[in-house]
């Protein structure tokens, strides 16, 4: 192996913050498909926000195409409350 130079980088700190989305459904009494009915435009924009983030970490085909289903059933609520949002491209 070839010889490395290093860099003394002195004490160094990693700060984890959490996922970049929340699950508004989280806390929350009865069926998924009656809180969701009860989720405001924000909580459903975060839920599809959620849901999508899940997609991209998800290791199996069965697990992307459940976050996806959710993702659709926000899109859906939003489009049929009048909500707008910001929509990204299902991957194929």
């Amino acid at each position: 192996m070839a010889e490395v130079d290093r860099i003394d980088s002195g004490d160094t700190w990693v700060i984890y913050e959490g996922p970049p989305f929340v699950d508004p459904t989280i806390g929350r009494h009865g069926s998924f498909v009656d809180i969701c009915l009860s989720l405001n435009d924000a909580e459903l924009v975060q839920l599809c926000g959620y849901w999508e983030w899940r997609a991209d970490l998800a290791a199996r085909d069965i697990d992307r195409w459940w976050c996806w289903t959710v993702v659709r059933f926000g899109r859906r609520l939003l489009a049929n409350q009048g909500g707008t949002h910001q929509r990204r491209h299902q991957p194929h």
